[in-house]
């Protein structure tokens, strides 16, 4: 048995049958040989993969660190040219500039400050409900829309509805909004939808929220919200 082949053979229409035998030895280094040509070939587009990652990787750093150095040397630059030109002016006149700048500073109004209670307090006294609200952003222009829901079934609500912008540093706008969108009288419910422009200094980018405040005639606050842009966004 310890010299028994395997024995190969090929046939041809045109030509008699040819036999190949073939040690068993050599049948397996063949195989061990493919299985080996393989991995090596698994191995060699891992490596190709990974090395492209990383060069990859090492492009973005390397682009990160030429913009920091172009930032640094353009900062090293101002700072040059400061210095020349206080080189060539004379201290007396610097100090009289440093005191106008720092008498400038004390004369600055001091900012106004922002009661974050007012703009983000809920009310809620159960007899009207908001529900289903969506924004719509485009450039300045927004739309809104939700349902207004009667809780008090057995009598109907009269009414109106006041919208605020609220800016992500905490202060509110009263936008310019068609009256007759945002007054009401429902039995059960009704869906408001109204379209304003942004108010004047307010850009899309400062915009944080809505804020709806729905009173009766009497100006009772029934029901008052604010909402942040990301969450009624459509």
């Amino acid at each position: 048995m310890s010299n028994s082949k395997y024995s190969v053979l090929f046939m041809r229409d045109d030509r008699d049958v040819t036999r190949y035998r073939i040690s068993p030895f050599w049948l397996k280094i063949f195989v061990f040989s493919q299985v080996f040509l393989l991995l090596c070939a698994a191995g060699g587009i891992y490596m190709g993969v990974r090395g492209f990652k990383l060069n990859n990787r090492l492009q973005v750093e390397n682009k990160g660190l030429e913009q920091r150095l172009v930032d640094a040397e353009v900062r090293l630059e101002r700072l040059g040219n400061m210095e020349k030109i206080l080189q060539s002016y004379d201290p007396a006149e610097l100090q009289s500039l440093l005191s106008a700048a720092t008498s400038d500073v004390e004369q600055a109004p001091e900012p106004v400050e922002i009661d974050l209670n007012k703009v983000f307090t809920r009310v809620d006294t159960q007899q009207v409900g908001v529900e289903n609200l969506q924004a719509k952003i485009s450039g300045r222009k927004v739309s809104i829309s939700f349902e207004l829901n009667n809780l008090q079934a057995s009598k109907a609500v009269t009414g109106t509805i006041d919208v605020k912008v609220v800016k992500k540093d905490g202060s509110t706008s009263v936008p310019e909004v068609k009256k007759s969108d945002l007054s009401f009288q429902i039995q059960r419910f009704k869906r408001i939808k109204t379209t304003f422009l942004l108010p004047e200094g307010v850009e899309q980018k400062d915009l944080f929220g809505l804020r709806l405040e729905i009173k009766s005639k009497g100006g009772e606050i029934f029901f008052a919200e604010t909402y942040p842009i990301y969450h009624i966004r459509s």
